[in-house]
């Protein structure tokens, strides 16, 4: 890697990215929302590209001749409706190959474990695994992100790899951000008991994997790679230690069975409603955190020499440092 183009720059795993590529010496260049705050630390050290990733193939002469796309940008969120997720997720994915073709870059894509859909919750799921039926948008252009990336592959010659990290998790991720938020509301965040694997990874061990996946001349195109730290963290475990670690008080729990039938009622009657924020339970919410996916990286570890270094207790002292300079 030399000349980097990264999408979705300005998002919680693009600025670790970002930072990330600068420690290696590569020149970046950032996509950028209009009106998007451009980091302090990329000041002099990183060009940027405003731009919608919808349009994002007629920018390629701005943009210029780059080797490696990083494509972060979606729809983050598990609400919203479909057409949304498939203009930003799909339509914007197409638009990052068309750029890849163009300079010949080596294209690595981020999607998700949503994206296993419906096999979620089957116990442990790797690359081989199939993929399930999709209950939420999200998951859906999860799942087209992967079709119009690999189709690609076959039809156009696209070098590109895509990785699926599970819930990746660190200072200022939503697996951060909405639990602190319950915890101090004294809102429900735990499913049952919750003694069951979390499937986290945390946004520097993703880095790790995504610049290992970019590197790498051991891999062809069209893989996948499930990225996870592999700890063995339950969600009560990891929701204990937050807890703990902000000086909040211990998450609260409400009955799984209950969780599972609220969910589909809860986004019918949210989307009956308009609602423009997610209710308390979705679809994709509890497949997430009410149910058992081992998410295994054995073919990261093998293949890339893919090795998590962060610790759950590493990042909760990040995470209470943070909170402590706010």
């Amino acid at each position: 890697m030399q000349r980097v183009f990264v999408t979705g720059a300005g998002g919680f795993i693009g600025r670790h990215l970002v930072a990330q590529l600068l420690e290696r010496g590569c020149y970046v260049t950032a996509l950028m929302l209009a009106g998007e705050p451009v980091p302090a630390a990329w000041e002099g050290r990183v060009r940027t590209v405003t731009g919608d990733v919808r349009r994002l193939a007629a920018q390629a002469e701005e943009i210029g001749k780059i080797d490696t796309i990083f494509h972060l940008a979606a729809v983050v969120s598990d609400w919203g409706a479909r057409q949304e997720h498939v203009d930003i997720t799909v339509h914007g994915t197409r638009q990052a190959i068309l750029l890849a073709l163009k300079w010949n870059a080596r294209f690595v894509v981020t999607t998700s474990v949503a994206a296993f859909g419906s096999a979620m919750g089957t116990g442990t799921l790797n690359e081989e695994t199939p993929r399930g039926v999709p209950a939420s948008s999200y998951e859906y252009a999860k799942q087209q992100q992967e079709d119009v990336t690999l189709k690609a592959v076959r039809e156009q010659g696209l070098r590109a790899v895509i990785v699926r990290p599970a819930n990746v998790y660190g200072v200022g991720s939503v697996w951060v951000n909405r639990f602190r938020e319950f915890l101090a509301e004294k809102r429900p965040s735990l499913l049952g008991s919750g003694d069951w694997d979390a499937g986290l990874v945390h946004v520097r061990n993703l880095i790790d994997a995504l610049v290992l996946v970019a590197e790498s001349d051991r891999i062809g195109n069209g893989e996948i790679f499930v990225i996870s730290d592999g700890q063995g963290i339950t969600w009560k475990q990891y929701l204990d230690a937050l807890a703990q670690t902000l000086s909040l008080p211990a998450p609260k729990s409400i009955p799984n069975f209950l969780a599972r039938l609220l969910a589909p009622l809860m986004e019918f009657f949210g989307k009956l409603m308009r609602l423009k924020n997610a209710p308390p339970v979705t679809n994709l919410g509890y497949r997430l955190t009410g149910v058992e996916s081992i998410f295994d990286a054995s073919k990261a570890r093998s293949v890339l020499g893919y090795q998590p270094k962060i610790t759950l207790e590493e990042a909760m002292q990040e995470i209470r440092q943070a909170y402590d300079q706010s």
